[in-house]
């Protein structure tokens, strides 16, 4: 669960991000994070369950990371954290060290398709890059069975094609929460 500390500094990161948004900073240049309640009820869920193999695709500067990353602390759990971008993944690792949580969190810099592949038994996985990477993301996924799947902006970026597939799968429980941009949790089948 998360502590003030880690409050603090998720707030600190989606000021900037709210900032930078008002300022239409270009897209790329923009530090995309996990809206603040979205963060707080992910720590509570990994935590709740006991995961402890935990994937973050898209990590960013930080959010997810620490949310993560906390209940990661909690469990005696792990992190992967996923990351395209060298200078928003470096943000992240200092936020990280600040805080204590460096022993939890496994960070691999690159290609989440390249990465995915090397991954099995995740318990938590969070989605939350590009969203034309949703779909086939999670197709790569090596799960443990009964795990779960999050992922972010499924109702402010409308991601339907994303609901409909995971709900498609056999055996599968999906349902979408209006928590922060939107969360779809799919609980794969046991």
């Amino acid at each position: 669960m998360l502590n003030e500390s880690h409050r603090a500094e998720i707030q600190r990161l989606w000021a900037r991000k709210v900032q930078q948004d008002s300022a239409n900073v270009p897209f790329a240049e923009r530090h995309r994070n996990l809206a603040p309640a979205s963060a707080e009820f992910l720590s509570a869920l990994a935590s709740g369950i006991g995961a402890k193999n935990i994937v973050d695709i898209g990590g960013s500067s930080g959010i997810s990371t620490i949310a993560l990353a906390a209940a990661a602390q909690q469990i005696q759990g792990k992190l992967i954290s996923l990351e395209i971008e060298p200078r928003r993944q470096a943000e992240s690792m200092q936020t990280i060290a600040r805080l204590g949580l460096s022993d939890f969190v496994d960070y691999r810099l690159g290609d989440a398709a390249k990465i995915l592949p090397q991954l099995n038994d995740a318990e938590l996985v969070l989605i939350d890059c590009e969203k034309q990477d949703y779909i086939r993301f999670f197709d790569m996924l090596h799960l443990r069975a009964g795990a779960i799947v999050a992922a972010d902006n499924i109702l402010s970026h409308h991601l339907g094609d994303y609901v409909a597939h995971v709900r498609s799968q056999a055996g599968a429980a999906s349902v979408t929460l209006p928590i922060g941009e939107g969360l779809e949790l799919t609980r794969v089948a046991e």
